[in-house]
């Protein structure tokens, strides 16, 4: 940190002063943050810093629950910074755009790729912190790429600024304006929604949204059958909710659905394989209580074998076989 930056940060007088979350992670720059962090501590005390639990794959600076910044604000990145955190403070960003803000039902992500020597970074900076700041739903994430080239590797970024919707639903190379940005993201498919962004609204206890868009457009989000194999049970659980009221008002989707787990099914762990039996029983047809039937000698443990039998009870009940 220069001299330049260092009276920089004496000089700033936020609106209030805000609380950045420092991300833990085993990331090799992990201590290159909290050295930033530590000597900012040591220069003003404009900004609390604080350990923070939230989920980071790199190392970074939370500015709200939904805005992560893996880079150091340093040079021309220091000035949209700072007006990025009185932006926070007291998100203006006009009528229009506020009013397309609030028409972001589903979360989406945005992940900014800059560079300290690039020019028109910090623009795209100053643009992107009040829109995130202003709608919960848009889950920003600021990576300078030289800090992490193994990441913009991964999502083949060849030049900054480089911004990209989700899992490239779309992707822009330079500046952009913020109508552009929101236009893509309201008008997107809506059924593209990918496992991470229905866990979030799962996770956000709008399990009714779900099933309430799937049965609206008669079709399965790209995503869902993601949250039924995952790894978390309590996603899987949430699934569930789910899952159960399509088999009461969906059967074509439900033997969408099947299919998927069938397929599935000898990939997974015993945990999901029982929820995957679970739902099979919820939402399966006698033609699947015969293929469960044929799997059951085969299953070793003793959960998965109680959970094949529910699930045939379940779908010879159903059927009143």
């Amino acid at each position: 940190m220069d001299n330049t930056t260092k009276e920089q940060i004496k000089a700033w007088t936020p609106l209030g002063r805000p609380t950045l979350g420092i991300a833990d992670t085993e990331h090799p720059e992990q201590k290159t943050f909290k050295a930033f962090a530590r000597q900012w501590q040591e220069i003003s005390d404009s900004i609390s810093w604080t350990p923070s639990n939230r989920p980071a794959d790199l190392p970074g600076f939370f500015l709200k629950k939904n805005i992560l910044y893996s880079a150091l604000p340093l040079e021309r990145e220091l000035s949209p910074f700072l007006k990025g955190l009185n932006a926070l403070d007291k998100p203006n960003p006009g009528d229009g755009i506020q009013k397309t803000l609030d028409n972001i039902e589903a979360p989406c992500r945005l992940t900014l790729y800059i560079a300290l020597q690039c020019p028109h970074c910090p623009g795209m900076v100053e643009r992107l912190i009040p829109l995130a700041g202003a709608c919960e739903n848009i889950h920003l994430h600021i990576i300078d790429g030289s800090l992490f080239p193994e990441k913009a590797q991964k999502d083949k970024v060849m030049s900054a600024p480089c911004l990209i919707l989700d899992d490239d639903a779309a992707r822009w190379t330079g500046a952009v304006t913020e109508e552009e940005i929101l236009d893509m993201i309201v008008n997107k498919e809506s059924m593209d929604l990918d496992t991470m962004a229905l866990k979030t609204i799962l996770e956000d206890g709008r399990a009714e949204w779900i099933t309430g868009q799937m049965l609206a457009a008669d079709r399965l989000f790209k995503g869902f059958s993601g949250l039924l194999l995952h790894d978390t049970w309590s996603v899987r659980l949430g699934a569930m909710v789910v899952v159960e009221a399509l088999a009461e008002e969906a059967p074509a989707l439900c033997a969408e659905l099947e299919k998927i787990l069938i397929e599935a099914f000898s990939t997974k762990d015993v945990p999901v394989q029982g929820d995957i039996l679970y739902a099979l029983g919820e939402i399966g047809t006698p033609d699947t209580r015969d293929w469960i039937a044929a799997h059951q000698a085969a299953l070793s443990h003793e959960d998965l074998k109680d959970a094949a039998a529910d699930a045939i009870q379940s779908i010879e009940d159903r059927f009143s076989l």
